[in-house]
C-alpha cells in the first residue's frame, strides 16, 4: 500500500510541475523595458532598454516618425515637445513612455570654426593673468605661443599666461584642425600705470556671475549665490546652457551642483550670451581650471 502511495504521489508532483511549466510557456510575458532620463533639452540623448524575457523582435517608435529595432540603444531627438514612445515586442506585447523635450540654446554656426578668443581691450598689464581660449571645432590638439619665451608656452585648450616684461607681442594658436596658426596682437603696458579702464553691462554682469559661481566653489552657501544668479540673470530657467572652457556642456543647475563638490575650481571669467527682447541670459560661457 506504501508502494501505491508513493507512485501515486510522485505521479501527482509531475503532473503539477508539468502544468506549471505550460503555464510558463504559454502565459502573457511582461514588458520590461526602461527610458531615461524621460525630461531632456534638445540635442540630449535619452536611453532605452528592454529585457523582456524571450522577447526576439522589438520595435521603438519615438512619437515623430523615427523607429529603432532593437533592444538597446539611444535617440537624440532635434525638436521641442512631448513624445510618446512605444515599444512593441514581438509585434505582440507593448508599453509605452511619455518625454518631454525642452528648447535648447540656439546654435551658432560659427561653433563649427575654431577661433582664438583672448582679451579684448587696450588696457592689459604685465603679470596680469591672461585667459586665452580655443573655441568651436572639435580640435584635440592646440599649442600656444605667446611670442615672449620663443617656445610652446601651452597645450591646454584654455591657456592662461601672463607677462614679465611690457611690449606688443603676436599671440599664436596653432591646431590640429587649422590649415594655418590663428594669431591675435596684444599690447602689455607697464605694471605700474594700470587703472580700471570701463566695462559695459555685459562685462558686469559676467565679473558678478564669476564672483558667484566662486563663492559656490569655495564651498559658501549653496542657495543664496545660486538663486541670485537664477533670479537676477537667467530669468528663473535652470535649464539654461553653461559651456566650460569652450567644450563641455551642462543645464545651469547640474553645473552648480558640480561645481558644489569639485573642490580646488578657480572660475577664470564668465561671458554670457542673452535675448535681446527678454533681456534673459540663456548661456554663460565659463573659463575656469583647477588649482
Amino acid at each position: 500500500m506504501n508502494r501505491d502511495l508513493t507512485l501515486t504521489t510522485r505521479a501527482l508532483m509531475a503532473t503539477g510541475g508539468l502544468l506549471l511549466m505550460l503555464l510558463w510557456l504559454t502565459s502573457k510575458p511582461t514588458v520590461r523595458a526602461t527610458v531615461s532620463p524621460i525630461q531632456v533639452s534638445v540635442g540630449q540623448p535619452i536611453y532605452f532598454t528592454d529585457s523582456t524575457r524571450g522577447a526576439e523582435m522589438h520595435r521603438w517608435e519615438f512619437g515623430n516618425g523615427a523607429m529603432l529595432r532593437k533592444a538597446t540603444g539611444d535617440y537624440t531627438y532635434r525638436q521641442a515637445g512631448s513624445y510618446l514612445i512605444r515599444l512593441t515586442v514581438d509585434d505582440e506585447y507593448q508599453k509605452t513612455f511619455r518625454v518631454t523635450v525642452r528648447p535648447g540654446p540656439p546654435v551658432n554656426l560659427r561653433d563649427s570654426v575654431v577661433q582664438l578668443n583672448g582679451p579684448q581691450g587696450d588696457y592689459h598689464y604685465q603679470n596680469e593673468k591672461l585667459t586665452f581660449v580655443a573655441t568651436g571645432g572639435q580640435s584635440r590638439s592646440f599649442a600656444w605661443r605667446f611670442g615672449e619665451s620663443g617656445r610652446i608656452d601651452s597645450r591646454d585648450q584654455t591657456a592662461i599666461y601672463s607677462y614679465a616684461q611690457p611690449g606688443l607681442y603676436t599671440v599664436v594658436l596653432t591646431t590640429d584642425l587649422t590649415k594655418y596658426p590663428l594669431k591675435q596682437n596684444i599690447l602689455i603696458r607697464p605694471g605700474f600705470r594700470k587703472f580700471n579702464p570701463p566695462v559695459d553691462s555685459t562685462d558686469l554682469a559676467g565679473d558678478d556671475i564669476r564672483r558667484r559661481l566662486q563663492a559656490i566653489a569655495d564651498g559658501k552657501p549653496f542657495n543664496t549665490n545660486y538663486y541670485y544668479v537664477l533670479n537676477r540673470y537667467l530669468c528663473k530657467r535652470d535649464y539654461a546652457a553653461v559651456q566650460v572652457n569652450a567644450t563641455k556642456l551642462n543645464d545651469f543647475y547640474s553645473y552648480c551642483m558640480g561645481l558644489r563638490f569639485d573642490r580646488g575650481v578657480q572660475v577664470d571669467g564668465v561671458s554670457i550670451d542673452s535675448d535681446t527682447l527678454t533681456r534673459c541670459i540663456f548661456r554663460l560661457n565659463v573659463t575656469q581650471h583647477k588649482l
